[in-house]
């Protein structure tokens, strides 16, 4: 397994690409007192005859939704996180925002 470390607002969490959610019906998984998130491998996400790129994307929705999460657990919104939909509309929106952020030098 891949592995990386990634500092969440102070904590630092282990990101990992994890081929046993293959055998699951999820693409990430946010482990929030383990502070691990394991994210299917971009081989294996959609399904077979998807072309490389468009697993590339969903990998990075996947990665971004979990670290999500991850941010919503140590701001101390554990209420939030269970909210899949907020959790959504933030790892949708954030490259939107943060294009936005950029253009106006504001980051």
């Amino acid at each position: 397994m891949e592995s990386r470390k990634v500092n969440i607002l102070g904590t630092e969490y282990e990101i990992q690409d994890d081929t046993n959610l293959n055998k699951t019906q999820l693409d990430g998984l946010h482990e929030e007192y383990a502070k691990r998130i394991s994210i299917r491998p971009t081989e294996d996400m959609l399904v077979n005859d998807d072309n490389e790129n468009l697993k590339k994307l969903r990998y990075s929705e996947v990665a971004r939704h979990e670290v999500m999460h991850a941010f919503f657990v140590e701001s101390g919104l554990e209420d939030y996180c269970a909210n899949e939909q907020l959790v959504n509309w933030f790892a949708i929106q954030s490259p939107k925002i943060f294009k936005v952020f950029q253009e106006l030098d504001i980051l």
